[in-house]
């Protein structure tokens, strides 16, 4: 198993990309802590990943709040000693209106939890890596991050901060070895994010019109490359953000 007796966060755990990924680095081995804000998707969750055979910690957080991000990584370690796997997957999207119409409570609300905790849920995590000089910190970016689509300017505002950043951590970090990569993903309509959202059937389908694999993604999609930057086998890869988007996004 690639991931054996490793410790790996996922901060939105509980649902799509993140639980996806959870059950999949459990099927590798690792030990895995998941974070969320609704109890009850967290407690399905659980049981889900102790089904696989591992041990599991799951935790009632929100990280817009830094008080919560320090619980975790203070509970992670006291339960296991160390953090090997970092993925910052919570995230929000914005309401879906236009550009004119956003108003200042919604941008705050997308920023406070897509930047802003991914910065300091990495911040925090990192400095337990550093001690150990090991470390894969995963951020969960999207393709919004480089092409324009309308309705989403606040959310692909912070998708392409979490691009940047990934690039400012891995040239500070990397020497401390901890690799620091994204995975851009492309639209997921399996999730409760998508879902939820509301967005309009033609939005998405002018999408899939310009994707050469004609269609949406699924939360499954995106576990084998999770799995690569988080092992070994992809220890040479930093400051990477790959993109998983059924080929949007090519050049």
């Amino acid at each position: 198993m690639k991931l054996k007796d490793k410790v790996a966060i996922i901060t939105g755990g509980s649902a799509g990309i993140g639980k996806a990924i959870a059950l999949g680095m459990a099927k590798e081995g690792a030990n895995i802590v998941i974070t969320a804000r609704n109890e009850e998707r967290l407690k399905i969750a659980e049981q889900d990943i102790k089904n696989v055979g591992v041990e599991v910690l799951a935790l009632k957080s929100d990280i817009s709040v830094l008080s919560d991000i320090k619980d975790m990584v203070d509970k992670t370690v006291q339960k296991y000693g160390k953090i090997d796997i970092l993925v910052n997957n919570a995230g929000i999207s914005g309401a879906p209106i236009p550009f004119l119409e956003k108003n200042e409570e919604t941008f705050d609300k997308v920023v406070a939890i897509n930047q802003k905790g991914v910065f300091f849920c990495t911040q925090f995590v990192a400095r337990e890596m550093v001690k150990r000089k090991y470390g894969k910190i995963i951020g969960i970016c999207s393709a919004q991050a480089r092409v324009g689509v309308p309705l989403s300017t606040e959310y692909a505002g912070t998708k392409g901060a979490m691009l940047a950043m990934t690039r400012a951590m891995a040239a500070e970090l990397s020497p401390m070895g901890i690799n620091v990569n994204a995975i851009a993903c492309g639209i997921t309509t399996d999730t409760e994010m998508i879902m939820a959202a509301n967005y309009p059937e033609e939005m998405i389908q002018r999408i899939v019109n310009v994707t050469p694999l004609r269609r949406t993604a699924s939360v499954k999609d995106y576990i084998g490359i999770a799995i690569l930057l988080s092992s070994d086998e992809g220890s040479f890869i930093t400051g990477q953000t790959i993109s998983v988007d059924g080929g949007v996004t090519m050049p």
